[in-house]
């Protein structure tokens, strides 16, 4: 199994994600995730096709580029 080497993170550049945006989680899990919200200064995400939310540092997220024909996941209200 290949392992990566950690990125240096930008001083200042903390990404603020939309509600249902897709976005990459550079913390621990190292996956993809749909931002659900921010509660006590954490970022809630969930796997892409549904799951258990997990939680992770606004410094960790990274704006993932949209693929042709992928919408954002919208929340009701």
């Amino acid at each position: 199994m290949l392992r990566r080497e950690p990125r240096p993170k930008p001083v200042g550049a903390v990404h603020t994600p939309q509600l249902g945006e897709l976005v990459w989680d550079d913390g621990p899990r190292q996956r993809n995730g749909v931002y659900m919200g921010t509660e006590g200064g954490l970022l809630f995400l969930r796997p892409e096709g549904g799951g258990i939310e997990w939680t992770t540092a606004p410094a960790n997220i990274r704006p993932l580029a949209r693929k042709p024909g992928r919408s954002t996941v919208r929340r009701e209200a």
